[in-house]
């Protein structure tokens, strides 16, 4: 009786975590979008699409806190009809931004948070790569970043404001302002 031959499929299937991971910084950048008023509250969405050869858009969303807490939670949706995409984005209230403003704010955010000693949400380590390298190929924006000068905490509660106010205390002092809402 003679064997069969293993059917060989040379084709790699991907987790969505790994497509991320080694294709997501190889698909065209679209239309990216920030939050309305930002610069006022302090916290806002930031959105950045990737397009598919197929037309299919991929984005990842970003809730960055520019006043003191850098990158607080960060999604991605894979491969998604433009239908889904607009429907999505239609929650939020914003505006669209080029693609070095974006990721001038995002990394921007990032490192002010990291200068106090606090690091992006771990959402981060995935959908960053949804993002280009920060590198100096991507044109610096300086932006302002804290309130007023100062690093300003918002916290939803107490046990927040128990999470990071000794880490702020130890970076930087007295050197912040903070809130309890």
């Amino acid at each position: 009786m003679a064997k069969k031959k293993k059917s060989q499929n040379n084709q790699q299937f991907l987790s969505p975590e790994q497509y991320i991971k080694q294709q997501a910084r190889g698909l065209a950048i679209g239309k990216c979008y920030m939050s309305k008023g930002i610069r006022d509250c302090g916290e806002g969405e930031f959105i950045v699409t990737r397009i598919h050869t197929n037309g299919k858009i991929s984005f990842a969303t970003f809730l960055v806190d520019i006043y003191c807490l850098g990158v607080k939670d960060s999604n991605y949706y894979l491969r998604n009809d433009a239908d889904y995409f607009y429907e999505k984005i239609s929650e939020y209230p914003l505006t669209e931004c080029s693609y070095e403003e974006l990721h001038n704010w995002i990394y921007g955010a990032v490192a002010f948070a990291q200068e106090a000693g606090i690091e992006p949400d771990r959402s981060f380590k995935l959908t960053q790569y949804m993002l280009e390298e920060d590198t100096d190929d991507i044109p610096l924006i300086e932006y302002e970043f804290g309130k007023d000068g100062k690093y300003f905490l918002v916290c939803d509660s107490v046990a927040e404001a128990n999470q990071y106010l000794p880490i702020l205390k130890e970076h930087l002092g007295d050197d912040f302002d903070y809130i309890i809402e």
